[in-house]
């Protein structure tokens, strides 16, 4: 009831901010070291050092969310701990959280050349204190007429939302040893909360151990291309998949992960294995954003999305929202989104009129998944081969103990394909090792097997 409540007061606030008319006044840059002093010296923290605090939170999963209506799904902490040495330089943006820290924000401002607005947001009055970082990221500090900060917002290049907004509203200050400090933190991606703590301890100036988030090595991209039937290649590579389906005058890709890195490789590969042929649609199984971060590639090269009518309008959304931080392809080319959408069930195929030796691929909702509201699944009569992510991933080594619980995405898959008679045999997953029978399908749900008799051997889990 906590969490739902301070989400809720949250979204009030951003509402209130959205609509609630700006009074802007830029003040000379000496002015807004005079007003962050003022602030330190209000907050308690002109010989702040270092910082350690805990207390109960709830972290939230960006582009994970249930369908794009919803937050994205919260965890509860239950004992959270943050340590910050203020003297280690932060790695922007791999630090960002520093940053938009109230004391990390004000040590900040101080040695980048901010500037100050005079502005009333919800009939209050706040001094706006911004600077930038390497020429593009811009960091806004709200201070208000008690020299306390209140809120802290930037922004972050993501695949899907583009320049993500990214706030840290603090609030319910409390005297902790001469040290003023936010009893509540709520820090939001995307429009919603991915951090809630209710801060309840706070030490200052004590020795922390900070370690340095490693800089990720650059991994090339792979794709593995397998023919698995005439004119169906499986591609995959990493951690996530697609599947390219030819038909008479142009291909089908299904699922365009993470980003335009993976979309550049996918799409090259396919017209090595399919030379001469458009790719014409990409089918995308549901939003959460390491299956759609690669959609924008495929709309610069022409392709129409294609989806479940629940997704539509985040994609409407997400396809005009600027992408200035880091331009992709589509940012140059400024193309138009086509999609398409369904409800229960979409047929593609070569003609209106079907025949035995038509091409079909046909895309069927999996209805009531507890993974998300509006996911999909592909599936090619003729091949009999059922292609699908998220809700059955083979694991790397087969189990050799029964499994203790059945995941209930994997249930539900089950259901929904004896539900819709769809006759195959093999699955394509779009996550894991590989290619996976109907009979490991159905040992993962923990159902007999279809047409064989109980052995008494263990099931496979994921």
């Amino acid at each position: 009831m906590r969490v739902a409540y301070h989400i809720g007061m949250f979204k009030k606030c951003m509402f209130a901010s959205a609509v609630t008319f700006l009074l802007a006044t830029t003040l000379p840059a000496q002015n807004a070291r005079t007003v962050v002093n003022n602030a330190m010296k209000a907050m308690g923290a002109e010989n702040l050092k270092t910082i350690q605090y805990s207390g109960s939170a709830s972290t939230g999963t960006l582009g994970q969310n249930m369908n794009p209506e919803t937050g994205w799904p919260l965890a509860k902490v239950e004992k959270y701990s943050k340590e910050i040495d203020f003297d280690i330089p932060p790695q922007w943006p791999a630090q960002f959280d520093i940053f938009l820290n109230p004391y990390g924000f004000l040590k900040q401002a101080l040695a980048n050349n901010a500037t100050v607005q005079a502005r009333t947001v919800g009939g209050k009055k706040y001094n706006v204190v911004s600077f930038s970082l390497q020429g593009k990221y811009k960091v806004n500090g709200y201070i208000n007429d008690q020299n306390i900060v209140t809120k802290v917002d930037t922004r972050l290049d993501n695949p899907v939302l583009g320049d993500m907004l990214v706030e840290a509203n603090y609030s319910d200050y409390k005297n902790f040893g001469g040290l003023q400090f936010p009893g509540m933190i709520v820090q939001n991606q995307g429009g919603f909360p991915v951090l809630i703590v209710a801060v309840s301890d706070v030490k200052a100036n004590v020795p922390v151990i900070v370690r340095q988030p490693p800089i990720p090595a650059t991994q090339p991209v792979t794709v593995l291309s397998e023919k698995v039937a005439d004119g169906v290649f499986y591609l995959r590579g990493g951690t996530h998949h697609s599947v390219a389906v030819e038909f008479s005058d142009h291909v089908v890709v299904i699922e365009a992960p993470q980003n335009e890195e993976r979309s550049v490789a996918v799409i090259a590969e396919v017209k090595k294995q399919i030379p001469g042929k458009p790719i014409r649609y990409v089918v995308n199984t549901h939003h959460h954003f390491d299956h759609s971060g690669g959609l924008r590639t495929y709309v610069d090269e022409g392709a129409t999305i294609v989806t479940q009518q629940v997704n539509r309008a985040f994609f409407e959304k997400t396809f005009v929202a600027p992408h200035t931080l880091n331009p992709d392809r589509l940012a140059q080319s400024r193309k138009k989104a086509n999609i398409e959408s369904f409800v229960n069930r979409l047929i593609l195929s070569d003609n209106k009129v079907v025949t035995e030796n038509t091409r079909m691929l046909e895309l069927h909702l999996i209805k009531g998944s507890p993974h998300h509201d509006g996911i999909l699944m592909a599936f090619l009569p003729k091949e009999r081969i059922v292609i699908e992510v998220d809700v059955y991933t083979p694991p790397n080594v087969p189990p050799t103990t029964p499994a203790t619980a059945m995941n209930p995405a994997t249930v539900n898959l089950v259901e929904n394909l004896e539900r819709l008679g769809l006759d195959y045999d093999r699955i394509l997953p779009l996550h894991g090792p590989g290619a996976a029978t109907k009979a490991d399908l159905y040992r993962a749900a923990g159902k007999p097997v279809p047409g064989q008799a109980p052995t008494g051997r263990g099931r496979g889990g994921q």
